[in-house]
């Protein structure tokens, strides 16, 4: 009891006392350091309504994860969206003019998030597909809510494939077959079947209910040392993670998919079904609307 009620002080105290890590402001992300230990990043596009994954994201978490790098303070990343319904939905289809580097630069970023001694943690209260997905699937972890949250990878029903490492993280947690079915369909999972295959480590009925586990898995987490998890996540990785130059070659894979005439081709129907990415039922539940594309 005595030991109980020290810890709780020691918790109490944590995460009341402000970080000094120092950060700019970054458009299009939101930071906060207000629990001592923990990094908080919620994404809030100001150029997407439904936060689609753009410059802003990768600019902004770039130059983060290189401040990380050799920093002692932080020990969690806890990545959140203030977009109501939406994590991020995909890349941003309406970037202008195209950027042919975005992709390979969200793969080094990617890739750097695995690498950093700091435990990455997803909480999902919407949709998370495409590069949101690939995304979420090289963090440590994945926490989302049964009512709001659904995750896919709908690139392959509009004539591309996963170019910034869905195909190669996606099998390690659900297995080639689940892999296999969701990438070639692109159908939508909901929280509850995405905890039952391994997506997620957990599925809430709210999100208070993910917010207070979280919280409790971060109030152990900031007591122990980053060095710690650095060398137990080297371990981890050397039997999950895939190599930098496997999804490199899905990003070359990618944009080959990109430039055939046939995807070409299809794209104009996928923004007229998409609305342009405006908020609404086809982005909330594209896996349901994804066939549209071919009619």
């Amino acid at each position: 009891m005595a030991f109980s009620l020290l810890r709780s002080s020691v918790i109490s105290l944590l995460l009341c006392t402000a970080t000094g890590l120092e950060l700019p402001t970054y458009p299009g992300l939101r930071t906060d350091q207000s629990k001592m230990g923990v990094l908080e990043i919620g994404f809030n596009s100001t150029t997407s309504e439904i936060n689609a994954w753009g410059q802003e994201f990768v600019s902004g978490l770039t130059d983060i994860v290189s401040r990380l790098q050799n920093n002692t303070e932080i020990k969690v990343l806890l990545f959140k969206s203030d977009k109501p319904q939406y994590f991020i939905p995909h890349l941003d289809l309406l970037i202008n003019p195209p950027d042919p580097t975005i992709v390979p630069r969200t793969v080094d970023l990617i890739y750097n998030i695995t690498k950093l001694p700091q435990v990455s943690i997803g909480a999902v209260n919407g949709i998370a597909r495409g590069g949101g997905n690939e995304f979420l699937t090289a963090l440590d972890m994945r926490f989302a809510t049964k009512p709001h949250a659904r995750f896919g990878q709908p690139e392959v029903a509009s004539g591309i494939i996963p170019g910034a490492g869905g195909n190669q993280f996606l099998p390690g947690l659900i297995g080639r077959g689940r892999a296999m079915e969701y990438i070639l369909s692109g159908k939508d999972v909901e929280a509850e079947d995405a905890e039952r295959m391994g997506w997620i480590n957990k599925a809430f009925d709210s999100e208070r209910q993910m917010d207070a586990y979280i919280d409790e898995l971060i109030s152990r987490l900031v007591l122990y040392p980053v060095y710690a998890f650095g060398l137990a996540k080297e371990s981890i990785n050397i039997r999950t993670r895939p190599q930098l130059s496997e999804i490199q070659g899905d990003t070359d894979r990618y944009l080959r998919a990109a430039a055939n005439p046939i995807a070409i081709g299809v794209f104009p129907r996928t923004l007229e079904v998409l609305n342009n990415q405006s908020a609404g039922n086809p982005e909330l539940f594209l896996g349901e609307y994804l066939p549209l594309l071919w009619e």
